[in-house]
């Protein structure tokens, strides 16, 4: 009898979380999402920033830039474009959503042990 509780249970939270992620894949949350980029783009983007380096490189070695300046710009830049890349990630993905999706998973796998008569 217990395990028939905890079923009805499992399937009323695997409901109640299938709405939910229905809910946030609705059309409110849509205008937020952003377009998927094209192929070529991360070629692009790769070959602009190797050839944003050898341009540094290059002012290094004609005295242009310093080495602090230098060292500054191969820390800098990349930690920036990671903290911009996570703040742009949270703004796209609603909170929480893969803790949701993982959720999901373990009660469906649960349901499934239960509807089995595995303990």
């Amino acid at each position: 009898m217990v395990d028939r509780n905890e079923l009805v249970q499992l399937e009323a939270e695997r409901d109640r979380l299938l709405s939910m992620i229905a809910y946030h894949n609705g059309p409110f949350y849509r205008p937020f999402s952003l377009p998927r980029t094209p192929a070529w783009f991360g070629v692009a983007a790769v070959a602009i920033i190797c050839a944003i380096g050898l341009a540094m490189i290059a002012a290094v070695f004609a005295g242009q830039m310093s080495a602090s300046d230098f060292l500054l710009l191969v820390v800098g830049l990349p930690l920036l474009a990671y903290i911009l890349s996570r703040l742009v990630g949270n703004v796209v993905r609603p909170a929480g959503e893969p803790e949701i999706h993982q959720r999901l998973a373990d009660c469906e796998a649960r349901i499934m042990t239960l509807k089995e008569g595995r303990p």
